[in-house]
C-alpha cells in the first residue's frame, strides 16, 4: 500500500472516534436518566401504600372495638386488660393487611404502639409507626388516631350491664333496647339498695351513640320535657366525669379515672305517682354507687307514668328542676 493509502486509512479511523465517544455518552446518558426514574417509581409506590394503611387503621380499630364488646357481650366475662386485648386484635388484622404488600415486593411493618382512652369520650386514641422499604426508598412515620366509636358503619354496643346483670338472671336485646327483666331488681337487691323494684323490665340503650342535645341543659328547657323524652327514646350517650370510658366499660368498670359516657336507666311504664325515691337511673350509679334519686315524670299515656329518679346533681346537668 502506498503513503496516501495510509493516510486516507487514518483519516477514517479518526472520525470513527468522535461517533463511538457520543454512542458512550449517549449510553451513559440513558443508564443514569433511568435511576431517577427508577426512584420516583418506588416512591410513589411507597408513598400510596403508606396512605392506604393510614386509612385502613381507623377502619380495621372500629371493627376490631365493635368485635370485642359483642364478644364480652356473648360471655358476660369482663376482659383483664382491655387496651392490650384491643391492641393485640388490632395488631392481627394489620398484619394481615401488610402481607399482601410483601407478595407485591415492598417490605411494610405497622407496629400498634398503643390503644388508650382520649381526650374525647367517644374516641380512642391508637398510636402506632409504620416503616414502608421498597427498592432504594425507606419511609418511616409515627402516626396517632383518635379513633371514633360511634360510627353508623361499625355500631358499637354497650357491654357493661351484660357484665354486670350475668349472674342475676342475665338480659335480652330488642332492637337497640337491652331488656333488663327481673336481673337490674336482684343486682340492686344483692347490695341492699332501697325501691330496687322500680327497676323490673328496665331498659337501656344497646348501641352508643352520642347525644345532639348540647349543651345538656337543654334536655329540661323543651316544653313538657320533650328534649328529655327525645333523647330518652334514642337511647343516647353522655360525656360523664363520673362514667367509664368505654375502654374500661369492657373490663366491668362502671367508674373510672378517665373522661367517661352514662346513659339513662329507664323504669317501665308505671301506674304509681307517689313514690318519692329509688335508685338514680344513671347507669354508672346503678351499677356502682346505687344511691338515690328523686322522682320525675319526664311523660305519660293513658295506661300509665313514665319516671325517672334522679339526682339534683344530674337533674342540674340537664337542666332539669331540683328537688
Amino acid at each position: 500500500m502506498d503513503q496516501k493509502g495510509y493516510v486516507i486509512s487514518g483519516l477514517s479511523f479518526l472520525l470513527i472516534i468522535p461517533a463511538i465517544y457520543m454512542i458512550a455518552v449517549f449510553a451513559d446518558m440513558v443508564h443514569t436518566g433511568s435511576q431517577p426514574q427508577a426512584l420516583m417509581v418506588q416512591s410513589d409506590v411507597v408513598f400510596s401504600t403508606s396512605r392506604d394503611i393510614e386509612r385502613n387503621l381507623p377502619i380495621l380499630a372500629k371493627n376490631t372495638f365493635q368485635k370485642t364488646a359483642w364478644n364480652v357481650i356473648r360471655t358476660g366475662n369482663p376482659l383483664q386488660d382491655s387496651r392490650m386485648t384491643v391492641k393485640d386484635s388490632l395488631q392481627r388484622k394489620i398484619d394481615d393487611l401488610t402481607k399482601k404488600y410483601h407478595k407485591e415486593g415492598i417490605n411494610v411493618t405497622c407496629k400498634i404502639l398503643s390503644v388508650d382512652s382520649g381526650r374525647d369520650p367517644f374516641k380512642v386514641q391508637v398510636n402506632s409507626t409504620i416503616s414502608i422499604v421498597k427498592g432504594n426508598v425507606i419511609h418511616r412515620e409515627n402516626l396517632s388516631h383518635d379513633i371514633s366509636i360511634i360510627d353508623p358503619n361499625y355500631p358499637v354496643p354497650d357491654p357493661i350491664p351484660f357484665i354486670k346483670c350475668k349472674n342475676f338472671g342475665g338480659i335480652t336485646i330488642t332492637g337497640n333496647r337491652i331488656i333488663y327483666g327481673s336481673s337490674l331488681v336482684n343486682f340492686l337487691k344483692s347490695r341492699n339498695v332501697t325501691n330496687a323494684e322500680v327497676y323490673l323490665n328496665a331498659t337501656s340503650p344497646l348501641i352508643i351513640r352520642e347525644c345532639p342535645y348540647d349543651p345538656y341543659e337543654t334536655h329540661g328547657r323543651s316544653h313538657i320535657l320533650t328534649n328529655l323524652k327525645n333523647c330518652i327514646d334514642n337511647g343516647y350517650f353522655h360525656e360523664s366525669s363520673d362514667g367509664a370510658c368505654f375502654l374500661c366499660r369492657l373490663e366491668g368498670r362502671a367508674e373510672c379515672r378517665h373522661l367517661g359516657i352514662e346513659a339513662f336507666i329507664i323504669p317501665a311504664l308505671s301506674t304509681n305517682d307517689t313514690l318519692d325515691y329509688a335508685p338514680c337511673s344513671i347507669d354508672h350509679v346503678i351499677f356502682y354507687d346505687g344511691y338515690r334519686g328523686f322522682g320525675l315524670i319526664y311523660s305519660s299515656n293513658s295506661t300509665g307514668l313514665y319516671k325517672l329518679y334522679l339526682d339534683n346533681g344530674h337533674r342540674t346537668k340537664y337542666g332539669l328542676p331540683v328537688v
